[in-house]
């Protein structure tokens, strides 16, 4: 049986375990090829871990050739979509390896890699995601990928854990998610416990990473988990409590994204939060670092309607604004 080569686009998802691959094996022995393979010219499309399973099988495979012209990364995506069940991790981990698959080719097809926005659409993430993903990939240890790519830890924490030392990425993973979550779930119920924050929090923290042991990098590991696992913001009435019991003029974040304060002047709540508000619009746009034509270029084609309505709305609200703002100060 002549060996078929891999298609670049046949890669972008995991690897079988090798526990799976050897149940696909005996599968196939028994009942043989359930799905056909897909091929285009001597390339393995979609089905590498069947194609390999067969020639190990003795099986003869069964093919679908994809017609010329056929868009291979919506095609690769929507099988495995289907017949994979991954988390929003294992998905970010895909789009960075399409977004970073080099320009290949054969006499049937060529394949350009999407941009990051493109892909993280495609697979159903955020750009972010995507980001952290290839920080994965670029400059995380093996094993790190591995650990996203089978559900063991989140890509946030992946993507932390990558800037750090291939060996000290190694320890982090010396301990099991199971071991990680666990002595993670202890500081924050101690801490919870205790009613405090700051350093009083952080000596809690420290307590418990002695107690079990833990290196750098794990105590890392720890504190990515703590924040994955943030306790949520309090209701409006308990952050109202919790700024009437602090010092004066304390503002507490709530989880309907308002700033509230002790019971006061109904009209210096609002003005004070609409401030707030307004701070949030206008800081980070001031500090964006690049031109006008740059941020222009950057805008995908899927965005255009929102950043139209967008717009609509903000610069007639800026002109105003700027223009109060310089009679004023005149």
């Amino acid at each position: 049986m002549e060996q078929l080569k891999f298609h670049p686009v046949s890669e972008i998802f995991p690897s079988m375990p090798p526990a799976e691959f050897d149940a696909l094996v005996g599968d196939i022995t028994a009942n043989g090829l359930r799905e056909p393979i897909h091929i285009m010219g001597d390339s393995v499309v979609d089905g590498r871990h069947r194609y390999r399973a067969c020639l190990q099988a003795g099986v003869e495979p069964q093919f679908v050739v994809v017609p010329d012209g056929t868009d291979l990364n919506a095609l690769v995506i929507s099988l495995n979509l289907r017949r994979r069940h991954l988390d929003e991790s294992q998905r970010a981990m895909v789009a960075a390896r399409l977004a970073n698959l080099p320009l290949g080719s054969n006499q049937h097809a060529q394949i350009c890699a999407p941009s990051q926005d493109s892909a993280a659409e495609m697979l159903n993430v955020s750009r972010r995601t995507v980001q952290h993903a290839r920080a994965v990939l670029e400059h995380g240890a093996p094993e790190l990928a591995t650990a996203v790519d089978t559900g063991v830890i989140a890509v946030s924490s992946a993507a932390a854990l990558s800037r750090h030392t291939v060996d000290a990425q190694q320890a982090v993973l010396s301990r099991t998610p199971q071991e990680i979550r666990a002595i993670a779930q202890d500081v924050g119920n101690r801490i919870q416990s205790a009613g405090v924050v700051g350093q009083s929090a952080v000596r809690i923290f420290d307590e418990v990473a002695q107690e079990a042991g833990l290196d750098g990098a794990q105590r890392l590991a720890v504190v990515q988990v703590l924040k994955d696992q943030a306790t949520p913001l309090p209701t409006p009435v308990e952050a109202k409590r919790i700024a009437s019991e602090g010092a004066k003029g304390l503002l507490v974040l709530g989880s309907d994204g308002c700033y509230h304060t002790a019971p006061g002047d109904p009209d210096e709540n609002a003005r004070m939060q609409q401030w707030l508000n307004l701070r949030e619009g206008l800081e980070p746009l001031a500090k964006l670092k690049f031109s006008a034509d740059e941020a222009f270029a950057s805008i995908p084609p899927y965005q255009q309607k929102n950043v139209t309505d967008w717009l609509s709305s903000a610069v007639p609200y800026l002109n105003q604004l700027n223009s109060l703002w310089s009679q004023a100060h005149a």
